[in-house]
């Protein structure tokens, strides 16, 4: 083969990678490990392990954040502090604020309140618009807790209502525990999550 045919084969080659991968960037956007503040071990902990993993290197559209203070096992004060997508998911954010129900927390705040965020994911599927969202503690040692409980995951339908994809059957509208390690006496929270008040 002449070197300049050769050259020239190079040059079309690399051409096209570099055009693929133009087209390519823009749409593969964020992953959730590339989200610094969100903890992943709590959302590990909540979703089925293959699922998890497809949703680490899926691209991340849009996330909201949500944060109050866990009065009892509900958060109080929700307000966004962050949000993308010029706020069209905003309202849903908060409307699965208040439906979050943490308990096992026996902080030295909790009486006052300990702050808590929740995160809400939105991601860009084959059949639509998919929303992920789960809490965590956000105060010292919020991400030492284990937590316990089940991310709600919800499907946008063309009708522009949100249809819930259900959980396990033993985790299902059951809300979250955490469990502060070494310590003994808020085991029951965990092991009575139908107990939880509000239900």
């Amino acid at each position: 083969m002449k070197p300049p045919l050769l050259l020239v084969i190079v040059s079309v080659l690399l051409s096209s990678f570099s055009t693929a991968f133009a087209a390519m960037a823009p749409s593969d956007g964020r992953r959730i490990t590339q989200l610094n503040v969100v903890p992943l071990s709590v959302l590990k902990r909540s979703i089925s392990p293959k699922f998890y993993k497809s949703l680490t290197v899926s691209p991340v559209k849009g996330w909201v954040v949500v944060r109050g203070k866990l009065i009892g096992t509900r958060i109080s004060g929700a307000r966004i502090i962050h949000s993308e997508l010029n706020g069209e998911f905003d309202d849903l954010a908060l409307k699965l604020a208040k439906e979050v129900q943490l308990a096992g927390y026996f902080g030295i705040d909790n009486r006052t309140g300990g702050n808590i965020l929740m995160h809400l994911l939105i991601y860009q599927i084959a059949d639509g618009t998919m929303a992920l969202s789960f809490p965590h503690l956000a105060g010292p040692g919020g991400d030492q807790q284990k937590y316990f409980g089940c991310a709600k995951l919800s499907v946008l339908k063309a009708d522009g209502t949100w249809t819930e994809i259900k959980g396990p059957p033993g985790l299902q509208d059951k809300g979250w525990a955490v469990r502060t390690p070494d310590l003994s006496n808020n085991i029951r929270a965990l092991l009575r999550l139908e107990k939880i008040p509000g239900q």
